[in-house]
Parts: structure tokens; sequence; C-alpha cells
């Protein structure tokens, strides 16, 4: 939970709000004052967390190595991904749960080591290898990258902590709904539903990865509306289809995979499904802000749909329970990526037929 924290506040500078920043400024300067703030965040939120007794003390310092090797990951991933180093990208986005999951059978199958250690020496092979490799690679740019772009650190942050808090209200449209539900075991059912439909969102966050750094180094900007449009339509067809397969599968599978506590997994799954499906949609437009430098636009979409949660969550769920928590969630899904494809379909002057065809092509004047 510390190291989630602590991604979290490092991220307003290192996320992937940065990537628009990056083709513009210097990416010596970018980086060192990325380098910087993370070390920073790591160790003053660190010390909050040790001075407070915040999670484990006796792993303080373990916390503070692997948020820092996790964090400094990340950013490498989105310098390269700025860069359009999309196979370096895939290849490190790859590696590290690889070699998580490599780590851990070999301690737990081969040394049958099941401590505490074991899973703590796991995340530090495979975050310290991809950290280290990582850096390898965006030093490689830096050097031959000498230019003298202007660079101006209140520009980035102001971004990314508007992004930032675009993220957040995206995450508390949904999770603001635990907190409302009466019992543990509600919300275990509820997290749980969630959780499994929301698989269906690695389509579209293959997707947007392609869709952010072609925005953010403007390629044929004329065409960006349109490209954006046609991948949300791929990544809401191709969600779909995974989430009928999910929706096809009987309800016994679920009991057998989850437990007998979990039979209404697959109906809380139905009644989240339009919702999770206006996300896979819309999630490729967000980032089609976040690579134009937009994020506010992001952030009242998002604030919009948390807004509805707030005022609704409570009645509704104290009179449909768990299916009154996913009706309000998949509402405040589609308030987020109603208000998206409004602005974006504004913005490039397309018609509502644009949503089924193809968008027409700019004229060129």
């Amino acid at each position: 939970m510390n190291i989630t924290l602590i991604q979290i506040v490092a991220e307003i500078y290192t996320g992937s709000s940065l990537i628009y920043f990056i083709p513009k400024f210097s990416l010596k300067k970018i980086y060192t004052a990325g380098f910087v703030w993370a070390f920073c965040c790591i160790s003053v939120l660190n010390f909050i967390f040790l001075l407070f007794d915040v999670g484990l003390k006796q792993l303080w310092l373990h916390a503070g190595l692997l948020s820092f090797f996790a964090t400094l990951s990340s950013f490498h991933n989105v310098i390269l991904l700025g860069k359009e180093k999309i196979k370096r990208y895939n290849f490190l986005i790859f590696l590290q749960p690889f070699l998580l999951l490599l780590s851990l059978c070999v301690t737990l199958f081969l040394f049958n080591n099941k401590t505490l250690e074991t899973y703590l020496v796991a995340l530090y092979v495979s975050f310290g290898f991809t950290c280290l490799l990582s850096t390898i690679f965006v030093l490689k740019m830096i050097n031959q990258n000498q230019t003298n772009f202007e660079f101006n650190f209140k520009s980035v942050f102001k971004n990314g902590f508007t992004g930032q808090l675009g993220n957040l209200a995206h995450t508390l449209s949904n999770r603001y709904n635990f907190y409302v539900l009466s019992s543990a075991l509600s919300v275990g059912i509820f997290s749980r539903a969630s959780s499994l439909i929301e698989s269906v969102w690695v389509i579209s966050g293959s997707i947007t990865p392609i869709v952010l750094t072609h925005i953010a180094n403007k390629k044929d900007g004329s065409n960006n509306g349109k490209l954006t449009l046609q991948f949300s339509k791929i990544s809401l067809l191709l969600s779909l289809l995974c989430v009928f397969i999910i929706l096809f599968l009987p309800n016994s599978f679920f009991v057998f995979l989850l437990g007998k506590d979990f039979e209404n997994v697959k109906q809380l799954m139905l009644y989240l499904s339009p919702g999770i499906l206006c996300i896979a949609f819309s999630t490729v437009i967000s980032h089609y802000f976040s690579g134009s430098g937009e994020q506010r636009v992001q952030l009242i979409a998002n604030s919009l749909g948390l807004l509805f949660t707030l005022c609704t969550s409570s009645f509704f769920i104290s009179r449909y329970g768990m299916i009154g928590a996913c009706c309000v969630t998949s509402v405040a899904y589609f308030i987020q990526a109603f208000v998206l494809t409004l602005v974006i379909m504004k913005q490039n002057k397309f018609r509502l037929k644009s949503l089924i065809t193809s968008p027409p092509a700019p004229h060129k004047e």
C-alpha cells in the first residue's frame, strides 16, 4: 500500500501526462528533474510513513527501495513511450511481471521457501533488473539527444497534477461504493466482480500507448481525432467480444473459482458491463487529450462521474444493495465516456454518424 501511495504522488511528474512534453523539452532536463522529484517523494513519504507508523514499520527500508525501483522503472517507460520506442516499452512491460513470476516459482518450488522474504526477493529481482535495463535504454537516448530545448517544471507539474486528480476521480467512481456497502462480504463480492469484468480493459490498455505517443509527437495532426475515434471503436468491439465470452461462462464456473459465497458474481458483472464497455471506448479518447496536454478535459469528465456517484450511491445501495452499486458505477462511467466523446467530436467537428461509420477526412485549406 505504501509503494502505491508513493507512486501516485511521484507520477504527478513522472506519469503518462509527461509524454506531452517529452518531444518539446530537453530530455536531459526532463530526466534530471524527474529523478530528483521521484527521490524526494520517496524519501519524504517514507519518512512520514515511518513517523506515523503507517504500514509495517520493520519493512520501511524495503518499501523505500522497492518504491524507488518501481517509480524509476515506470518513469523510464514513460520516456521510452514518449520517444516512440514501442518495442522496448512493450518488452519492459512484459519483463517485470515475468521475472516476478519466475522468481516466485524458483523460490517456492525449487527451494521450498514460503516466507515473506520470498516475495521480497522476487520483487527486488523483477523491479531491480527492469529498472537497471530501462536506465541503460534511457541514458543512451539522453546521450544521443543533446538538445537545448526549453524546460518548464511548473507546466509539467501542473499538467501532471491535473491528470492525477482526474485518475483519482475515475478510480473513486467505482471504489467509493466499497465504503457505502453494508458488509465486508458485500464489499468482497462487489470487488471481485469489478476486478473480473475490468480485466477486459487490458485491450484498451494495449491500444492507448500507440494513440498517446502518436498524438504527443504530432504526427499528421489533422487526422489525430479521426485515428483516435477509429481506435476507440476497435477497442469497444474487441472488449465487447471479451465481455460476451465472460458472460457466457456458466455461473458454476465462478462458484468453483471463487467459492459458494460468490454465486452472484456473474449477475453483478452483467450490470457492470455497460459501464465497463463505455470506459473501454473512452479510455482511448482520454489518452488523446493526454497526448494533447488537455488533462483538464479528463478531470472534468471524471469529476462529473464521481459527482454522480457521490450523490446517488447511498440511495441506490440502500435499496438495491450490490446491484445498485453496479448500476451507479455503470452510469458514472457512461457520464465520463459521454463527456469525453462529446468534446472530441466538437473539437474535430465530427457528426453523430461518425460513431458508427468512419469520420470524414478533414479539409485541407
